[in-house]
């Protein structure tokens, strides 16, 4: 019976290994870069804090889709940008990346059903710098994906 056992846990533990490799294969080399350094930070920060359990990650590029992600967690309101507000927003970042760099988000949704949100600054494919704070949300069962 502990052979057994031991080998289930083996299978899931491989399982969620390869699922953690395919999921990550489909992200941008700067997007794996700013996801690896957040959760590389965040587990040194929080040791002992809840487990990640799912996230998205968003280019500086991607604004629009991370205040849609912030908004439907409950994390900010929503709000109405003029074309103009819009168009400054976008100019500001294509000048980022023109200068060859970005600013990740990634959105972590965690074990104990609350989130916190990671700031990853890169400039290539190197990351510069990371910030991690929680999310006060509205709805703490909401997922950064919409289901």
């Amino acid at each position: 019976m502990p052979l057994i056992i031991a080998g289930v846990i083996a299978v899931l533990v491989v399982g969620g290994a390869i699922t953690t490799h395919l999921i990550r294969a489909d992200l941008s080399p700067q997007k794996r870069a700013a996801a690896d350094a957040c959760e590389s930070h965040y587990k040194s920060e929080f040791p002992n804090g809840p487990g990640i359990i799912g996230g998205d990650v968003y280019s500086a590029s991607e604004w629009r889709d991370l205040d849609a992600a912030l908004v439907r967690l409950g994390a900010a309101r929503e709000t109405t940008l003029t074309g103009e507000e819009a168009s400054a927003k976008d100019d500001a970042v294509a000048v980022l990346v023109s200068g060859g760099g970005d600013t990740m988000t990634v959105i972590w949704q965690r074990n104990d059903e609350s989130h916190a949100q990671c700031v990853a600054t890169l400039k290539g494919d190197s990351v510069t710098a990371v910030t991690i704070s929680q999310l006060e949300t509205s709805d703490p069962s909401a997922s950064p994906s919409p289901s």
